[in-house]
């Protein structure tokens, strides 16, 4: 009896398997009603997409990593990196290094840039740690040789799918990937802010309209305060600190949200040095430091605004930032009020507690945290509002200082999500990347907007290894343009052309060759291929040869050397033959005076068939170039005993000239003078050519076959050879 079985969040099916054939599948592997360890499985047609890898900030060592063995992880395609944050790459190098990932991987070339320098010095403080490594500096190195760049906009294509990156302005370098599986379009936003800032544009809206996309939910339905509001709090914030004798620690992450606050705090501050000249800024953060060349190199993946300010100088050289080297040395000598940058933004460890667990007894400083706080962190636990705190050594102290979240995070809020899903328009919203209640909260509020709206949307709220099963037919049409398209072909009937995908309007064109111009901007063009071979034997055994192997042999006459790219030869023509109306054949006589050795010319038009007829006509010329002495002397001696009128000796010559062209095709090749035959191996099978008799004895059928055909082809060309064929 057939019994149901719930195997996804909105798919139910009796018994058996389910039937992928129509369905889009994603799994959280990570970032499934959490934020942090962003993996996400795209599978549809037998196809499999894994967006982004990284590891958790609450957790340490394996308990970090994305849910890896839940899938078949050989089974994946493609990886798509979004952007350098730890939480989307850092678990890159432990897939590449030690899972049976086989497929391609890539990111733009700023994350690639930043990957790496993050990531190794995250490997190497890993060698200082008691924590279990995932990773070492060998592997990270290794997994640079795999990453594959990819531009803004520029579609690739990987195991039959469309890949394209937008931005996605949440950091430099930082991108959505559009996915095209069979006409199914899945866009993954990763991390993503449609609001420009001080350096990055807003995120793009695509094109085109994707069937599913699937979007983070950081913020579920709160807002953001608006740009200039937050700004103006900030500042306040920190004036007030600074007035009465405190100091300022922003925890932050090294790269992205650091950078768009140093420039305002650099800008605030040379517009008051009157006020604030001798209050030092300090970046805690080596790592912040390495950003500058990165920017300066990518600068054109930032916005219009900070492009003109480069023309005048670098806005990453900051006027009023200085790098603080050691910030232990720091926190023991220096008293009086500064502002200070370090990470992580979590405060889970490194510079950034070090600075907290110091200053967080004196209630004239500030910890301001600008950044979204992941459950489980300590920058979480103090916007609670406790009053002490664990240190790292387990002893409670008392929370004094003032603790303000003012966010300049560049993730997406609720009027954006909203507004971007209106605006792109799917039927399906996965949310990831998001907090358990606040993801539920963030879907309700689009299901009921969309309902307002008249819209149709389904919004799903998967949790870590649940899977969301969409169905989808599978687009496999395609438009019959031009001349094809004027007769309808028959049912069953093979209709030929150029297969032709475009943006849009119809995706699949099949096209006439010669209709290209007229419904694309591809021409149709011919490539004509040459390759010249030197050759040490006359010409005559060349053609005898390619009379052995190819049948339609024909010969050409003489033609002019300037029709040979390259070629010299004497009395200004050359010799040439056809082989199957493919290949042309030219021989070019050695030019003593011009240095140039007797060589071939062979030329075809480039395509699958020429290709072919051209490597099988360069292996009968090489094999018959590397036998010059028997083959020329060979011949020299039969057209003289002929001229002679010496039959019994051109006939010997004749032997030893068939059995040299038979040893270019076949291999071994003996001649037994005084018997008048020629003895072969072919692949351990022997045959006999009795040339006196005009017989070929051999036990194997087929290879009779072929040897009695390559005599036929010989026989016009030196002198008939009477085969006696038994009866079949």
């Amino acid at each position: 009896m057939a019994t149901k079985r719930k195997l996804t969040e909105d798919v139910t099916v009796e018994g058996g398997e389910l039937d992928t054939s129509n369905h889009a599948h994603i799994i959280p592997l990570g970032a499934g009603s959490e934020v942090g360890r962003s993996c996400i499985i795209f599978k549809y047609q037998d196809k499999t997409v894994m967006f982004d890898c990284g590891i958790h900030p609450a957790f340490k060592g394996m308990d970090s990593l994305p849910l890896l063995d839940t899938i078949d992880i050989d089974t994946v395609d493609v990886a798509l990196i979004t952007h350098f944050h730890l939480d989307h790459c850092a678990a890159v190098p432990y897939l590449l290094r030690k899972t049976r990932f086989k497929g391609r991987i890539f990111m733009t070339h700023p994350t690639k840039a930043i990957y790496y320098s993050l990531l190794r010095d995250l490997a190497k403080g890993a060698k200082h740690s008691s924590d279990e490594a995932l990773f070492n500096e060998d592997d990270l190195d290794a997994s640079m040789e795999r990453i594959e760049v990819v531009d803004f906009y520029q579609t690739i294509e990987v195991a039959g799918m469309q890949i394209t990156p937008y931005r996605a302005g949440h950091v430099i370098g930082a991108a959505m990937f559009l996915v095209e599986v069979a006409g199914l379009r899945c866009l993954y936003t990763g991390d993503y802010s449609r609001l420009p800032d001080r350096h990055l544009p807003a995120a793009d809206i695509p094109p085109v309209t994707p069937h599913i996309v699937i979007v983070e939910s950081t913020y579920g339905t709160s807002r953001h305060l608006p740009r200039q509001q937050r700004e103006q709090l900030l500042l306040d914030t920190i004036r007030t600190t600074l007035n009465r004798g405190g100091r300022v620690l922003m925890p932050v992450v090294a790269l992205g949200r650091a950078q768009e606050l140093l420039l305002l705090l650099d800008e605030f501050w040379e517009a008051h040095k009157g006020e604030l000249g001798g209050i030092p800024i300090y970046q805690a953060s080596s790592m912040m430091s390495k950003a500058l060349g990165v920017y300066q190199t990518y600068v054109e993946s930032l916005n219009d605004d900070i492009k003109r300010v480069f023309h005048d100088r670098n806005p990453f050289k900051f006027r009023h930032v200085q790098t603080l080297k050691s910030p232990a040395h720091f926190i023991s000598d220096y008293s009086g009020p500064c502002v200070i940058m370090a990470t992580p933004s979590g405060l889970q460890s490194g510079a950034s507690r070090d600075f907290f667990e110091a200053w967080c007894e004196d209630a004239r400083n500030t910890c301001i945290i600008c950044d979204f706080a992941v459950q489980g962190t300590l920058a979480k636990e103090i916007l609670g509002g406790p009053t002490s705190i664990t240190t790292r050594e387990g002893r409670r102290v008392p929370l004094r200082m003032s603790v303000h979240n003012i966010s300049f995070s560049a993730h997406a809020d609720f009027e954006q999500t909203s507004t971007f899903l209106d605006t792109v328009r799917p039927p399906h919203v996965v949310l990831v990347h998001g907090e358990y209640n606040e993801m539920r909260k963030l879907a309700k509020a689009l299901k009921d907007g969309a309902k307002a709206a008249g819209v149709a949307r389904e919004v799903y709220t998967p949790v870590l290894e649940q899977t969301v099963a969409i169905q989808h037919t599978p687009d496999r049409s395609v438009r019959l343009q031009g001349r094809l398209g004027e007769k309808p072909p028959r049912e069953g009937a093979v209709v030929r052309g150029v297969l032709v995908r475009q943006a849009g309007g119809f995706s699949q064109q099949l096209l006439h060759p010669d209709d290209l111009p007229a419904y694309t901007k591809l021409l149709k063009g011919r490539v004509t291929q040459r390759q010249a071979l030197s050759v040490g034997v006359p010409f005559s055994v060349i053609r005898l040869a390619l009379e052995v192997m190819f049948e339609g042999v024909e010969g050409a006459g003489t033609l002019p050397v300037t029709s040979v790219a390259g070629a010299a030869g004497k009395g200004g023509e050359v010799l040439a033959v056809v082989v199957g109306d493919t290949v042309t054949v030219r021989y070019v006589p050695a030019d003593d005076a011009a240095g140039v050795d007797s060589h071939v010319v062979l030329e075809w038009e480039g395509g699958r068939q020429g290709d072919m007829v051209a490597d099988a006509v360069i292996a009968v010329v090489l094999q018959t170039a590397g036998e010059p002495p028997a083959a020329a002397s060979a011949e020299s001696a039969m057209l003289a005993a002929r001229a002679a009128g010496d039959e019994a000796a051109a006939s010997a010559a004749e032997l030893h000239l068939i059995a040299a062209l038979l040893r270019s095709q076949y291999g071994p090749a003996a001649v037994d003078e005084a018997r008048g035959v020629i003895n072969l191996t072919v692949d351990g099978a022997a045959a006999v050519v009795d040339h006196r008799e005009g017989k070929v004895l051999c036990g194997e059928a087929g290879l009779r076959g072929r040897i009695e055909k390559s005599l036929d082809r010989l026989a016009a060309a030196i002198r008939p050879v009477a085969v006696d064929r038994p009866q079949r």
